[in-house]
């Protein structure tokens, strides 16, 4: 075994348990990779867990992203939401990830023959099932929505291959490139895009991006030095303007490209060329008589621990919170002139309080026409959620990624959809809701405040989201593949089911659901539920013609028929 294949297995089993995860090594391999390939995106390990389609019949496909505006999405109810235009730029990520000592042409031969045959407009949900599994269907589907509406307003789509083994490096023959050749003409083809990649990682490169950590600690260098001003004991801020490309400098990284984790508090991402932007754009790229901070509201960056050595400040844990637009602007428009001697007004606010963040993210962004919704991390009763899963030894991610910076074990840190789609599921008896819906859930009023209830006893709310947490575990575990397939799409019904199982009642209260003891949904629990399940998934599509696991996954007619069997279960 080589040096960097001994090294990397080393640095699996450090991301296994820091990570608290409890697979095999298959499993913990392609969850590694595909965290590490994808650790400059601002996505969560919850979004890479949900885009892991293999199994049975998964057409030679481990992994299914799809990006718009590099935002991931979740689901089709993302898509419906999203407003597309000529400026928007779509990108899908297929991936293979195997645990194999050399790179094979068999998996490049099985996604030859799977593409045209899954990304066949004319087929149906029900004759894609026959051939794959339901988890390649729904992220497929997710993958077509998006697919359709960009190219019909005109936006930018393109498809990267992505190929993984546990090779010391990569080295293929000329008859692998020539089969990848073939798979990107034939892409090309399907989906009438040029732009198609086709990447490969061995064990040197997953290496390398593992010992590529993320810098939390830059330096932002003023034209002047900046100005000090302290308020009480509260913080320190820092006030300057910055040359356009020095800022352009701060917000690039090592590959040359934008630090998008800059961003992650900001409450939305870059909106293209809007009217707003194109002036931006417009006053970047010619110079006149007027300096660029003249005309424009500045940067606002929150951060820690700063170092000031002149005109540079060197500051940790940085989050540019309002001046998204601006930011993207002069980076993708400025020519890094350094004699161009315009600048941008940044200001830097030192605090490590999260309520005042808060406000300030809050407050920044109060004069843009952007929707309450967005800001729902700052209301008092995530922080106070957040304040009771910490307490207990878990992370409430109300603002993405925040926990997942710190280094936090990815299986104890819970978003708000994923907490939102718990409590739906398991409180409310709306599996199928939670599944098709997850952003209404947080973006709808009613559904919000219904869900997120201040007078609600918050243990619910972390039993909930272990609950789910354990069902999902228990179900990557079990081992007959023809039960896994057929109910992949139902794990939020199945966390229902092993609620029910354990109180064995059809009904389940708030307050019953805190006094859960999470250690006694063992083994037996779940194999009685996903037998169940599983036997009534079955039934009712007999009972129900033209059904089909997808659409019944997200019906309401069968939620209702299966707690029936569940009342009828218990009711002696």
């Amino acid at each position: 075994m080589s040096n960097n294949k001994i090294i990397l297995e080393g640095c699996i089993k450090i991301f296994k348990e820091s990570n608290e995860i409890e697979l095999n090594e298959s499993e913990v391999f392609e969850l590694f990779s595909l965290s590490q390939i994808h650790k400059d995106k601002n996505i969560t390990f919850e979004n890479i867990v949900d885009s892991i389609v293999d199994g049975g019949n998964d057409g030679g496909i481990d992994s299914i992203m799809v990006f718009i505006d590099d935002e991931f999405i979740e689901s089709i109810d993302d898509v419906e939401q999203y407003t597309f235009s000529n400026k928007t730029n779509t990108k899908f990520i297929i991936t293979q990830c195997k645990k194999e000592n050399s790179f094979k042409e068999n998996p490049i031969d099985k996604l030859i023959t799977t593409i045209p045959i899954l990304l066949d407009l004319e087929k149906n949900e029900t004759a894609l099932l026959s051939r794959f599994n339901s988890d390649v269907i729904a992220r497929t589907l997710i993958l077509i929505e998006a697919w359709k509406k960009t190219a019909i307003s005109g936006g930018s789509i393109t498809l990267e291959y992505i190929y993984v083994a546990n090779a010391v490096e990569v080295q293929v023959n000329q008859v692998f490139k020539q089969k990848v050749d073939q798979l990107i003409d034939i892409t090309k083809k399907v989906l009438s895009i040029k732009e198609i990649q086709f990447a490969t990682f061995s064990s040197k490169e997953l290496l390398e991006l593992y010992q590529k950590q993320k810098s939390n600690r830059l330096s932002i260098e003023f034209k002047d030095r900046p100005l000090t001003t302290e308020f009480n004991n509260n913080g320190i801020g820092y006030i300057g303007t910055v040359k356009l490309a020095n800022y352009k400098e701060f917000l690039k990284s090592d590959c040359g490209e934008i630090r998008d984790d800059l961003f992650e508090s900001n409450i939305r991402h870059f909106q293209g060329l809007v009217d707003v932007n194109k002036k931006i754009k417009n006053t970047v790229e010619n110079t006149t008589e007027e300096d660029f901070w003249w005309l424009n509201n500045g940067i606002t960056i929150i951060a820690e621990e700063p170092k000031e050595v002149g005109k540079k400040l060197s500051i940790e844990n940085i989050q540019i919170v309002n001046g998204l637009q601006t930011s993207y602007s002069i980076f993708n428009n400025h020519d890094g002139d350094e004699n161009d001697n315009r600048s941008v007004l940044v200001k830097v606010i030192i605090n490590n309080n999260k309520e005042t963040t808060d406000n300030i993210i809050a407050s920044t962004n109060s004069q843009n026409p952007v929707s309450p919704t967005l800001l729902r991390a700052t209301e008092p009763i995530q922080r106070n959620l957040e304040l009771f899963f910490q307490n207990e030894g878990y992370y409430y991610d109300r603002r993405k990624n925040y926990y997942k910076n710190q280094g936090k074990p990815a299986t104890k840190i819970f978003s708000i959809q994923a907490t939102a789609q718990s409590i739906e599921s398991i409180i409310f008896d709306n599996p199928h809701s939670a599944r098709s819906n997850p952003t209404t859930l947080i973006k709808n009023e009613i559904n919000y405040k219904r869900i997120f209830d201040e007078n609600k006893n918050f243990k619910a709310y972390l039993n909930s989201c272990l609950i789910n947490s354990k069902t999902h575990n228990f179900w990557l575990k079990h081992n007959d593949i023809s039960i896994k397939s057929k109910t992949s799409n139902f794990k939020l019904h199945l966390c229902c089911i092993l609620v029910k199982t354990y109180f064995k009642k059809r009904n389940v209260n708030f307050d019953e659901l805190t006094t859960l003891n999470l250690n006694l949904l063992d083994q037996n629990i779940f194999d009685e539920s996903i037998i169940f399940l599983n036997s009534n998934v079955e039934s009712f599509l007999k009972e129900n013609e033209g059904t089909n696991l997808i659409n019944i996954a997200k019906s309401k007619d069968f939620t209702e028929y299966l707690f029936t069997k569940i009342a009828e279960k218990y009711s002696n």
